[in-house]
């Protein structure tokens, strides 16, 4: 038997550092009041929805987004540490616009924020293989599941990276990602029941895109 996985994720919602400009990676930052909002829309959303689980990254932007949406799911989210948005060291608590990690900030101080990256981050490889790990883990304990996870940007990019185009060297091509916006990634036939990321015989099978991103249902009033 094979595996059937059908992972829904959703980024957090917005926190008061996102709308400075600043860059979280480990640091962390409550929701801001449109990021509620947000995370309460998800969760209409969301609810009637079948899910078999509920996983959440442990940092408080994506577990209190989580637990939104967990009311209306009627899923408590677990927790995995493999979900944890990626380290960026020394740029964390930076202004974004000027040390964008994917390399998107002032042009004339890219050099530094690469540089600072290899130095004081968490590198891909480091990110690839805690995500894949994560993925793997939820896959093998759900292999024909309906897995709800909320998560950060730069773990949807390795998501996306390592499991649609089978390359995590190509995470920063992904996004954005719309707080609070849904991505809906589905097994390819094959995948093994033990959550391997792998066919049996070694080939690499690419994981199928439903929904890439959806974020109709977000509005700036709130939720009724």
């Amino acid at each position: 038997m094979t595996s059937d996985v059908q992972l829904i994720l959703v980024r957090h919602g917005e926190t008061e550092w996102t709308e400075r400009g600043l860059l979280h990676g480990r640091l962390d930052s409550p929701l801001s009041a449109r990021g509620r909002n947000h995370a309460e829309q998800a969760a209409l959303r969301l609810h009637g929805e079948h899910f078999d689980a509920f996983y959440s990254s442990p940092q408080g932007r994506a577990l209190e987004t989580a637990t939104i949406i967990g009311r209306a799911t009627g899923l408590n989210p677990q927790p995995v540490e493999g979900l944890r948005e990626a380290h960026y060291g020394w740029l964390e608590g930076r202004p974004i616009v000027r040390y964008d990690p994917a390399g998107l900030g002032t042009k004339m101080l890219r050099p530094v924020t690469m540089a600072l990256l290899r130095l004081t981050g968490e590198r891909p490889h480091q990110i690839a293989d805690r995500v894949r790990q994560a993925i793997e883990t939820i896959t093998a304990q759900h292999p024909r599941g309906r897995v709800l996870i909320v998560t950060h940007w730069g773990v949807l990019n390795m998501i996306m990276a390592c499991l649609v185009d089978r390359d995590p060297g190509v995470w920063k091509d992904h996004g954005p990602w719309a707080a609070c916006g849904i991505t809906e990634l589905h097994s390819p036939d094959g995948l093994p029941p033990d959550g391997g990321l792998q066919s049996k015989q070694g080939q690499d099978l690419s994981w199928r895109v439903v929904h890439l991103n959806d974020s109709a249902h977000l509005r700036e009033e709130s939720p009724t």
